[in-house]
């Protein structure tokens, strides 16, 4: 058994060092409340809270003279011990609007490991089919418009030779935690997906390195039973954009209070706000994004809802420690 953990360790570490830096322009979905979609963030999440769980999310981005953005997530996981370690499915869907659609359809598999009686290891890898979907008749250019009678006539732009691409994506991760931090590193994008419909120009690989601490205050015998502070930082790169997000989570059982500051190169700077209710079979958490800088500062903001179910499991015995870290 321990030949067999020694070679699952070995093969994570490979997959996850074959992979280049590589500038090229594109972006991947952004999601605020990064802990209730955490197979998005790192695949090595996957079976953390040992029993099942179903994470449902949706953001929207609504642009004044574009329309809106909007993402949708789904995903399931669970800790299985036959495959020592957890898997799980994602679903990620983008509606760019309208116009353009990306969709995501994953399995993912975390093997997990114990370095000392207080420190755990995870390896995780996601295996996707990625999608991506241009809806040409709905594009309108400046030559269909008609000065003389104001009709939209038939363009003359020659559209792609397909309006669809479609390829495998592969992404990877390491999870290190004990009972009071965690840290993480994930790359997406591992396959470099091709992005443009007119070139050969492929999805940059987007590097997250994220870690935190959670800090209880004091425990009460009352209702309310816990008092927690958790600081957290999220680094992302992808081709020419580096995002740094620092944030901390004021936890007073069963609600939660959060704020987050982004900013990256383009010096786009955001407020991340958000107030969760968790439960032990359900949590519901909502966060605002409010712009301090752009076209769109305080005109517009970014609205995302989560809920989380979590499933009954049988009673076992629990070879590796669960991941304390926050619910949003």
């Amino acid at each position: 058994m321990r030949k067999k953990h020694q070679l699952l360790t070995s093969f994570f570490i490979v997959l996850f060092c074959c992979s280049s830096i590589e500038e090229a322009s594109g972006q991947d979905a952004i999601f605020s409340q990064f802990y209730a979609n955490p197979l998005y963030l790192n695949p090595a999440f996957a079976g953390v809270n040992i029993c099942p769980q179903l994470n449902l999310n949706y953001r929207n981005h609504p642009y004044p003279d574009f329309g809106h953005l909007s993402t949708y997530s789904a995903s399931f996981q669970r800790h299985w011990r036959p495959v020592s370690g957890g898997i799980g499915l994602l679903v990620t869907s983008e509606n760019m609007g309208q116009m353009i659609k990306r969709h995501y359809l994953g399995g993912v598999y975390s093997y997990h490991t114990q370095l000392t009686r207080s420190l755990n290891l995870n390896f995780g890898i996601k295996a996707a089919y990625y999608r991506k979907d241009l809806q040409w008749d709905k594009l309108v250019f400046p030559d269909q418009y008609d000065p003389f009678t104001g009709n939209i006539i038939p363009t003359g732009e020659t559209p792609p030779e397909s309006t669809w691409i479609h390829a495998l994506d592969v992404s990877s991760g390491i999870l290190l935690y004990s009972e009071n931090f965690f840290a993480g590193i994930a790359s997406h994008h591992l396959t470099r997906p091709r992005e443009s419909f007119f070139s050969n120009d492929k999805i940059p690989v987007k590097y997250t390195l994220h870690g935190g601490a959670k800090f209880n205050i004091e425990s009460y015998r009352s209702s309310i039973q816990e008092i927690s502070f958790s600081p957290n930082i999220i680094m992302q790169q992808q081709g020419d954009f580096l995002r740094i997000n620092y944030g901390a989570y004021f936890d007073i059982e069963p609600l939660t209070a959060g704020v987050w500051f982004r900013q990256d190169l383009k010096d786009q700077k955001t407020l991340i706000f958000l107030l969760g209710l968790y439960q032990e079979k359900y949590r519901i958490g909502y966060s605002f994004d409010y712009s301090l800088s752009g076209v769109y500062a305080g005109r517009t903001g970014i609205h995302e809802i989560s809920v989380s179910l979590n499933f009954a499991c049988e009673r076992q015995k629990l070879e590796y420690r669960i991941l304390n870290c926050p619910n949003f």
